[in-house]
């Protein structure tokens, strides 16, 4: 047999589990969710998602990490830099985020408390915001840094906490509102 179809195939199966994962801890709550359920969800067999992931720790940073290789996907499709960039990353972000907010807040927590470790982390997402700032703003890029990825999470965690609807249009355009902020109201 062909070992492009068998990793397709692989990986198809692999994507199904992921977006069924990603459905059902959106729904009941990732403590509610067992790889019983992700197994039918997905139409699989309860053997192929442990084949796949022999926890659910390993799901969650899996989904996690194909967030960032999607955003980093993206950008490189929309061929921008600086401050577009910056804007571009966080609008995607924050798209996800709407769409699945409990899950992608819980799971990105839980990444910062567990630390890196995986190539395409959050840190991978500020060498992202510390590579494209400005001129004028690398040489305290890491503050910088610092108060762009603070103004994503005090949204959604002020979305979270007021229990808004997380309504993605609405969050870009306050995200960017923070960002001008940021940088003092000037040009970008």
């Amino acid at each position: 047999m062909d070992n492009r179809k068998i990793t397709g195939k692989k990986e198809k199966s692999r994507r199904k589990i992921m977006h069924a994962a990603k459905y059902l801890c959106e729904k009941n709550g990732i403590e509610n969710v067992t790889f019983h359920d992700i197994a039918e969800e997905a139409d699989v067999c309860r053997t192929t998602v442990f084949n796949h992931f022999a926890s659910t720790d390993q799901l969650m940073i899996a989904l996690f990490c194909q967030e960032i290789e999607d955003i980093d996907e993206y950008c490189s499709e929309i061929n921008c830099s600086g401050m577009a960039l910056i804007e571009a990353v966080f609008d995607k972000l924050i798209e996800d985020t709407a769409y699945y907010p409990v899950l992608t807040y819980k799971i990105a927590s839980s990444t910062i408390l567990r630390g890196g470790g995986e190539e395409k982390s959050l840190s991978y997402i500020e060498k992202m915001i510390a590579d494209n700032l400005p001129r004028q703003y690398r040489e305290q890029k890491e503050l910088y840094t610092v108060a762009i990825m603070g103004a994503y999470y005090g949204l959604v965690n002020h979305y979270h906490s007021l229990h808004k609807h997380f309504d993605a249009e609405q969050m870009k355009e306050e995200f960017h509102q923070l960002l001008r902020l940021i940088f003092g109201g000037g040009e970008k």
